[in-house]
This record gives structure tokens, sequence and C-alpha cells, in this order.
């Protein structure tokens, strides 16, 4: 299926260390001990005359260089490098799915110079997220030498940078005298295909923070089915919003993400013989892109049930790899006029479990509490059993899962004891409120009296909400629904709700463009230029430049009434380098109101925009503004193409905030937010010259 991928550190006169923190070394970047990386890759590219290539290489990062040998250097002493160059800072690497059959791409590119670009691939989504840290490391080491002194940083502009994707550069030599070594790969036969096993009692070697979403969402999970030891749960609250159902079902399996999410997504039919009762034959018939395909498969409902006629289908499906490790795989029944039914078959709609769960009898009971149905299947809905049996239960269900099965004795006895706890948690609740608010206060300056913010003075084309059901509109709501790092977070990753923002928002506008904006700010009829805009002490502009066609730009004016302190973790934010800023600038969505397809797809954890997608900054006067191009990444592309289709019927909420990762900047505050009701995709303006 994929290879395996051992990581091994080692360290001259010091101790071993494998893993780290959340985002990696923090933005002093790596001292003067330099890494090393290396393992097989397959190089992509295009020749001189057209042709694709897909060459194994044996890939090379030392610090902040990288080099590129036809064979192993540790195996063939003198071996010479045939390609070199410096990861420079403004390096932007991006996943890009699966291409030339079972192959996993990366794609890095200079984000001000995309002539400077290159692509590799490996056998697993594994390997591709190891090579991505390292490339990470390589940023972080050019980061610190670039903060080392003008003597480094005329260095740096002598420096050849990569280019995979044009003719060999020039090789220089580089010193070396490295102490810390990460291997990754032990050659070009791990590449080969091998079976996958499930079963096998290994720990990941991928170390990830071990909390949940970052929202706090709306769900009531309730268990409906037990079956082989994996609980089935409907999500109630969903269901009350007529949006179709929301299932899941939780079990345990000893492996990796990555290694179910290749087993889950192989069409290999002796694989899938070997876990998947219902389907037959699939076949991919498709693929749109790295994260996109069309799968068509065939059920032989003769082995489940009495029907006696077989069934097929076509559907699309949409996976996205989480900065957290997890893996979000989606399907959508689509139409294939190219694949046509099957003599003596008859054509259905298949969009998951709860296909499996209707085509097979064995799991359907009658039951007058739980109904389970969906708007967009044509499988008939069936009724589950609220009732658990003697099937075994896993404890592996969300932090949000609940059941109403609790001991409605133990309740009435410990009644007295959770009256004198909610006292406790009221108190500590109000506390924390008052520690937030003076944490917050350091950012500002608490000497300088604050001007007073009158809304009625800014106007954006996008209109303020009046109340929760209005439509096409925003307002700001508080952050009690988002979870951030709190006081102890370094020593527990105890995660706290947020409070209200630091800074207020002020308008919104809502742009249609033929090509994407940045430096709004500058435009002689932006808010900023305005007469009432120039007297804010500081204003942030987050310019979400959404790729359609046309595109569209969401621009956000965040406004403080009073001065910026230079010392806080804000002022060296707003005054610190781009890539200090990519490294912090941090992001949680949360869809209130939508699809449940929707929801999945855009998730609910918290995302490093800086590293996810090209970020570009213009800071000037009383302002700072960040021009997010979403368009840079393929997987936010294929969300927010998803995004669109229902922004009609969507209420989204995001906060904005900046990542704390030390002792004195913590705990973590909401910096902004908004919530956009219902917006309409015609309602965007076009921005005049």
């Amino acid at each position: 299926m994929a290879s395996e991928i051992f990581s091994k550190v080692k360290s001259e006169g010091g101790s071993s260390e494998s893993g780290g923190s959340e985002s990696g070394a923090d933005e002093r970047g790596v001292n003067n001990d330099m890494c090393e990386y290396f393992g097989w890759v397959y190089h992509l590219g295009v020749n001189s005359i057209g042709h694709e290539y897909c060459h194994l290489r044996f890939l090379y990062i030392r610090g902040k260089y990288m080099e590129m040998y036809k064979r192993d250097p540790h195996e063939n002493p003198g071996t010479k490098p045939i390609r070199r160059g410096a990861i420079n800072h403004t390096l932007m690497v991006e996943e890009i799915g699966r291409r030339h059959g079972d192959l996993y791409v990366l794609r890095f590119y200079n984000r001000l110079d995309e002539s400077k670009r290159g692509e590799i691939a490996c056998a697993s989504p594994g390997e591709i997220r190891k090579w991505m840290e390292a490339f990470d490391r390589a940023k972080q080491q050019a980061d610190y030498d670039l903060s080392r002194g003008q003597s480094a940083r005329d260095k740096l502009k002598l420096e050849s940078e990569i280019n995979l994707a044009g003719h060999r550069p020039r090789v220089r030599r580089y010193a070396h005298g490295l102490k810390q070594l990460i291997r990754i790969g032990q050659g070009p036969e791990k590449l080969l295909r091998r079976a996958s096993s499930l079963g096998a009692n290994r720990e990941s070697d991928v170390y990830f923070e071990a909390d949940g979403a970052d929202v706090i969402e709306a769900h009531k999970w309730k268990c409906v089915r037990t079956l082989d030891g994996v609980r089935i749960f409907e999500d109630m609250a969903n269901k009350k919003t007529r949006k179709g159902v929301l299932v899941k079902a939780v079990g345990v399996v000893e492996a990796s993400a990555d290694t179910v999410f290749e087993v889950l997504l192989s069409l290999d039919r002796r694989r899938r013989y070997e876990w998947d009762t219902l389907t037959g034959d699939v076949e991919l018939i498709e693929s749109l892109d790295g994260h996109c395909d069309v799968v068509y498969g065939t059920l032989d409902l003769r082995k489940l049930s009495w029907w006696q006629s077989k069934r097929d289908f076509v559907f699309s499906r949409r996976w996205f790899h989480g900065q957290d490790g997890t893996y979000t795989i989606l399907h959508f029944p689509t139409e294939y006029k190219k694949r046509p039914p099957k003599s003596g078959y008859r054509r259905i709609k298949m969009i998951g479990l709860k296909e499996y769960i209707g085509a097979n009898p064995a799991l359907t009971f009658e039951s007058s509490t739980v109904v389970v149905q969906s708007k967009t299947s044509d499988v008939s809905s069936n009724e589950l059993e609220d009732a658990m049996g003697s099937d075994e239960f896993y404890d592996a269900t969300d932090g949000d899962s609940s059941s109403e099965d609790e001991d409605r004795d133990d309740e009435v006895s410990n009644k007295q004891d959770k009256k004198v706890k909610l006292k406790n948690v009221s108190w500590a609740i109000a506390n924390l409120a008052l520690k937030k608010t003076s944490d917050t206060c350091k950012e500002l300056n608490p000497d300088v009296p604050p001007v007073t913010l009158d809304p009625s003075q800014f106007h954006g084309t996008m209109r303020h909400g009046k109340g929760d059901g209005d439509s096409d509109c925003w307002s700001s709501p508080s952050g009690s629904g988002f979870m951030i790092r709190g006081k102890t977070y370094l020593k527990d990753s105890t995660k706290v709700t947020g409070g209200d923002p630091l800074l207020k928002l002020i308008a919104v506008d809502w742009f249609k463009v033929d090509e994407c904006i940045t430096n709004v700010a500058l435009h002689p009829k932006s808010l900023v230029q305005s007469e009432a805009g120039k007297k804010i002490p500081f204003i942030l502009i987050i310019n979400l430049e959404v790729p359609a066609k046309p595109n569209y730009s969401l621009v956000l004016y965040y406004a403080a009434d009073r001065p910026v302190n230079k010392s806080s973790l804000l002022g060296k934010f707003i005054d610190g380098t781009d890539s200090f800023r990519d490294s912090r600038f941090k992001l949680i969505p949360s869809i209130i109101e939508g699809y449940w397809m929707v929801k999945r797809a855009v998730g609910t954890k918290a995302c490093l925009l800086g590293k996810a997608v090209t970020c570009k900054y213009l800071r000037q006067d009383n302002f700072l503004e960040i021009d997010v191009d979403i368009g840079s990444s393929s997987v936010a592309r294929g969300v927010i193409g998803l995004v669109l289709g229902y922004v009609a019927s969507l209420v989204v909420d995001l906060a904005i905030l900046i990542e704390a990762r030390k002792e004195d900047e913590l705990p973590e505050y909401i910096l902004g937010t908004v919530r956009l009701n219902r917006v309409k995709v015609d309602s965007a303006v076009p921005l005049e010259g």
C-alpha cells in the first residue's frame, strides 16, 4: 500500500529528543544547531521538450540548504549532488494531494517569486507530512540566520534559492559540521508497495496536540446502536435544523491516522474484500484534483438481504488533511453520464455509513424514538434501536458526546454536592473573566484615554446586521464560542473559552473583482483613508481573497481605541518580521448554522494561516493590512468552492488571534471576531478605481 517512515534523532554530546510542540521550534530559530533531514522521494517536473518526468531521488536538507542526489551519499561516498539551493524564509510549502497513481505530492515555491518552485512526491501522506516539517524547520534556520545581522543578510542575497522546476542551478559548496541528525526514510526499497496492517500494535512517531476542536459546537450526540464494538451516534441537535442527519461511528483502531486513511481510500479489490462487506468492485473513473475524485462501485445486496437486484453507484470523494494530523473524508452522490448503470443493475445514490446500515436488514430495528432520515438520498429511511444490547463499548467518544442512559438515583443523591460545585464553577468563571480583562489590558496603552469608536462614522459595502434572524449582513459575536490556550497551557495543554475581542469590528467590505486585490487600505475610498479612520489609534485590516469566477474579497476592519503597546505580543506582531507573523497569525472557523457536509469540510480546528496559505503584510501609518490568498492552497480552494455553493444558507463565525507560545504570552486572547449571516454572493460590489 504505502511505505512506513521511521524517524531517529541523534545529537553529539547531548540527549536525544524526538517530537516537539504544536508549532515546532519557537521564533528564535534553531540557534546554532543545524539539522539534517534525508530520504528517498520522487522528483516531479517537466523537461525541456515539455514531457513530464518522475525520477527517484535522494533528498538532503542540511540546515537551510537542500541537495538532491541520484544515489544515497551515505552508501556512495564522493557522490556529488545534481541540484543545490538555499531555503529562503519566504518559502511556501503546500500538500496538493494524490497524483500519478498512488503518489502524494508536495509543492513548494517562493511567495515573492513563484518561478522558484518544485514538486516532490512520496508513497504515503505520512511521509509528505514529515517532509513538510523538515522544510518548516529549514525555514526556521533561515529566519535565525536572517536575524544575526547585516552580514548574514548580505550573504543570503548571494545564495541561490531552490528551483527544481527548471534546469539545474549552479552547484555551490556550503559548510558542514552538523550536530543534530533527523533521518526520514531508509532507502528506495521503502517506497515499494506493501500491505499495511491495521492491527499492528505500535505508536505513531508523529506528535500532535491531544485536545479536541477549538470551537464549542452545539452537538447532542446520542448512541443509537453498537455494532462489533463500534458505537453509532446521531446528532439530535443537527436533526432539529432539518439540514440532513449527521451520523458518526466511533471505535478504536490500533493504527495511525495515515494508515487508516490509506486503507479507506484504497480501491484495490483484494484489500477491500478483507474489510468492506458491502461494496463489490470499486473503480476510479476520474481524478479531479489531488484531493477529489469520482468513483464507481457495485453493491451485491443479495448477499445481505432478500433483495434480488444488484445495484451500482457513482459518488465523488473529497478529503482534507488537518494541521493536527486528522483526516476528513466526504462522499457526495453525483451523476456521471459517461458511466450509465450496468445491465442488470439499478443505480442508487450512496453517501456512506447510513446507506450501509439501511441496506443491511440485520441492522434495522423498529423504534418510536429515533428516526434516521436524509433529504439527499434515494434510499428509504430506517429506524434504529435505542437499546444497547450486549455489544461491547469503547471509551473513545468525543468530549461533547452525550447519552440519555444516566443513573437517575445517583443524580438525586449527589444533588447537594452538585450545587456546591456549580457555585465554585461560577466563582471560577467570574475570576477567569477578570483575569482575561487584566491580561488583555497590557496589549493596549492604559495611560492614554480611549477614543470613541462611533459605528455611524464607518461604513462598508456589507450591512451591519440587526439580529440573529437578519441575513446578508455581519455582526461581531463574543469569543465565548471558541477555545483558546489558557494560562497553564504549556504545562497541561488546558484550553479555556475566549472572552470579548480586544479589537472592535467597525466595518466589512464585500468586493467582486476580476483579479485578486491587495493593499486595500491604500485605496483612496478605503475606510482607512477617511478622516475618521485616520484618527483611530490602530486599525487591523484582514483581506480574505476568495478564489472564484469572478474573484471576491472579504475585507474586515478591526479598530483599537488606544495605542498598542510596542512591547506586547500584539506590538511585536504589528512591527515584526513576516516570518514571525506567519508563525503566529491564527484563525478559528466555526459553522454555526449550515449543512453538515460544509461543517465537516470547514472543520473547527485553529489554523496558522501563514503556514497554510500565502499571506502578505502592509505596515504603514496607523494600520497593518494582511492579505490572505486563499487560492494559494489547493485544499483551501476546494473548501471555499464548497462553502460558496451554500453560503446563502450559512452562518459562519471566525475568530482571529495571535498564537501564544511563551509563559508570559499566556493566556491567549481573541483579537477579533466576525459573524457572516447568510451572505449572498450577488451582493458583492465592484471595487471602483
